[in-house]
């Protein structure tokens, strides 16, 4: 494609630093070589696992005025302010052709030698030899690999040694595809392409990740940008989703299409804040190969949207308040322990809630959506028997469900606190090792291989048996003492599969057995339980009719003498022996739809946080205490489950490694247990 062509001076320079940190003699400026004339003849979209190109996508906005047709773009118009290239996820390939001038603007043929690329914003990568060329009798052209391109991007030429690589103190890659050692002297004389526009950066596009095996790192780590921009600089940003929203009505759009980029901070802590984009656009989830979906989502969008971040102040951000909004927020993409934030940073306030009646200081924190962590964003399969990793929410680094929800606020139902604190730190460092599931997923192991009498080996055990439920805390929460001291955080159980009637989790249907019951003959599961990877087969039955039940092997009968279950009651039992199957007979009429869900309890864990937004909330304490009241309030946290909205964050070392950090003591509901009560402060749950 053609573009307009910028000519930049030559740049000074009394003398430079050589390779041996010397200052050279005076720079010279071989033939009159003044700038270069840069042209670019083609952008391409490269995939980086086969290398094939493709064409560039451009954004929604441009795409609706031509019917979604990228082939019925004008050329001219691709590029400009009014058509802009999305945030490619990939590399992108710049072919330049390149003409160097002299101090009149005038070609100059008598200039031969190679020149180098650069390009702001954005990234060198790939081999060297797409990191300069050789211009010959003045001309030449040249193909610049380059990533994390957004707003006005523009491609340099420079008369100066290419950029290289450093790792363990040498130049990385291979150094015989630079140019060679002896190419100078250089007179750094610059030119550049006119700018190429791509769109501007949302929370959401710097943090979805471009390798869909991986939610670790953000594609823009490292990067210092902007996201937004306030009145004064120009016109505000509004969203502009891409087109495909709904695959059977080409014409629908994103609901957030063409909406007014909305941040608004949900919350504060004494190093920073959160921010959530409210009108982002919804991500289709990608489910193809490296994708590790293991439970697509019914709609075929992620569950979130990657538009939430946390901004790293380094201190207590004064003069925020949660549902404040801002214009702009800028800083350096960094990854901290795998959740992506922004340090350095700067922002502009939209509107201080504040300073309005305060009915309504929450205005806007009202209309956040806060997602209900679910066994599927977890990554569990639909199936009636468990996986290994089934005990960790999210453990799979390519889980993008819970990636499309870090540093949002989202909502835990009806978890369990723990039973038992254990500390597994044997030697008193302070810390414990971590663990990963071993090969064949069929337990839990070092992630490494461990030497011989190492200490860590104990440690590891403990740590797993109490994370996950094994061994002396098999049927029990447990978390890990001295990972409480040191973090704050301990682990809950989420719910468990079954129906949301009775307190548990429907959104993978395949993990409950439905079972019409009979009024004249005993009915039992079709399906064995497994005796469970991660400890005994805990079970739960949930009946809508008066039955009676019993458990046993494949020919388990049950009669009218067997154990009677309510209608709407729920009951648990840990299966024993041969025990596999449950079986039912009608205790009466029929009530209801006349079913009974089972299902094997999952026991899948995550990590809490509630020491700064709970600090009365004892966590780590002792039902038998001496202070009676302490016993009490034990029992109660004991007995009880709860629902816990907090900020999203992931911890790559920790186990499992996805935390949720209420905000204060309203965050916090509980549904009493026997005793009836919650313990203090906690207030009792609305009814659902």
């Amino acid at each position: 494609m053609m573009k307009r062509w910028l000519l930049v001076a030559a740049l000074g320079a009394a003398g430079c630093y050589s390779a041996d940190g010397n200052i050279s003699a005076e720079n010279t400026n071989p033939s009159g070589l003044s700038s270069f004339k840069v042209d670019v003849k083609s952008l391409k979209a490269i995939d980086k696992t086969t290398g094939a190109s493709s064409a560039l996508t451009l954004v929604g906005s441009c795409l609706a005025r031509y019917d979604n047709n990228p082939n019925a773009v004008p050329a001219a118009e691709k590029g400009t302010a009014s058509c802009p290239y999305s945030i490619p996820k990939g590399p992108v390939d710049l072919e330049l052709a390149i003409t160097a001038l002299n101090s009149k603007g005038e070609p100059l043929n008598t200039f031969t030698g190679p020149v180098s690329f650069r390009v702001t914003p954005g990234d060198l990568t790939g081999t060297y030899d797409r990191r300069w060329t050789m211009l010959t009798d003045g001309v030449g052209t040249g193909t610049v690999r380059v990533s994390h391109l957004y707003g006005d991007v523009r491609a340099w030429v420079q008369h100066e040694p290419p950029q290289v690589d450093f790792f363990d103190g040498g130049v990385a890659g291979d150094p015989s595809l630079l140019p060679p050692p002896n190419s100078g002297p250089y007179s750094y004389a610059t030119g550049l392409t006119a700018p190429i526009a791509f769109e501007e950066p949302t929370l959401g596009k710097i943090q979805e990740p471009e390798d869909p095996g991986n939610n670790r790192n953000s594609p823009f780590a490292g990067q210092f940008l902007t996201v937004g921009r306030k009145p004064e600089s120009g016109s505000p940003l509004v969203q502009s989703c891409p087109p495909g929203y709904d695959a059977r009505d080409p014409s629908k759009k994103d609901p957030n299409d063409g909406k007014l980029m909305t941040m608004v901070v949900t919350g504060l802590d004494p190093g920073g804040f959160f921010v959530t984009d409210m009108t982002a656009c919804r991500v289709r989830e990608f489910t193809g190969a490296g994708s590790n979906v293991r439970t697509p989502e019914p709609d075929g969008f992620l569950p979130g949207t990657y538009g939430s971040i946390y901004i790293y102040n380094y201190s207590f951000p004064e003069g925020l308040y949660p549902g404040d909004l801002l214009w702009t927020i800028s800083g350096s993409v960094q990854d901290f322990a795998a959740t992506t934030q922004l340090t350095f940073p700067a922002w502009v306030i939209r509107e201080r809630v504040r300073e309005l009646p305060p009915t309504e200081w929450e205005k806007y924190l009202k209309q956040v959506p806060v997602p209900e962590i679910n066994l599927r964003f977890c990554g569990l399969d639909n199936a009636v028997n468990p996986y290994i990793t089934d005990s960790l929410c999210g453990y799979a680094y390519g889980n993008m469900k819970m990636e499309s929800l870090e540093s949002a606020l989202v909502k835990l139902r009806r978890v369990k606190f723990p039973e038992v604190f254990k500390n597994c730190d044997a030697n008193g460092n302070g810390t414990v090792p971590f663990f990963c599931p071993g090969s064949g997923g069929t337990s839990y192991r070092a992630c490494a291989e461990d030497t011989p009498g190492d200490p860590d080996v104990p440690e590891r055990q403990c740590n797993i048996d109490c994370t996950v439920g094994l061994g002396e805390f098999a049927g029990k929460v447990c978390s890990e003492r001295s990972t409480y001291n040191a973090f704050n955080q301990f682990v809950v159980e989420l719910s468990g599969p079954g129906p949301r009637v009775a307190g548990l989790d429907s959104t993978l249907d395949k993990r409950t057995q439905v079972i019409k019951v009979s009024t004249t003959a005993s009915v039992r599961t079709t399906t064995a339980i497994s005796a469970g990877i991660n400890g005994p087969s805990q079970v739960r039955v949930w009946c809508d009719t008066p039955v009676r039940m019993k458990f046993g092997n494949a020919s388990v009968t049950a009669t009218i003498d067997d154990f009677p279950l309510a209608p709407n009651a729920r009951t648990e039992r840990t299966m024993t022996g041969s025990e596999q199957y449950v079986a039912f007979i009608a205790d009466g009429d029929l009530q209801g739809r006349g079913e009974c869900h089972v299902a094997l309890n999952s026991r899948t864990r995550i990590n809490v946080v509630t020491r700064d937004a709970i600090p009365d909330l004892q966590v780590d304490c002792n039902p038998a205490d001496a202070d009676t009241d302490k016993a009490k309030q034990c029992r109660l946290l004991r007995e009880a489950t709860f629902n816990v909205t907090g900020h999203l964050r992931q911890v790559s070392a920790a186990r499992p490694r996805w935390i949720v950090i209420p905000r204060d003591v309203d965050d916090v509901c509980c549904f009493p247990g026997p005793e009836g009560a919650c313990p203090r402060p906690i207030e009792q749950c609305a009814a659902e």
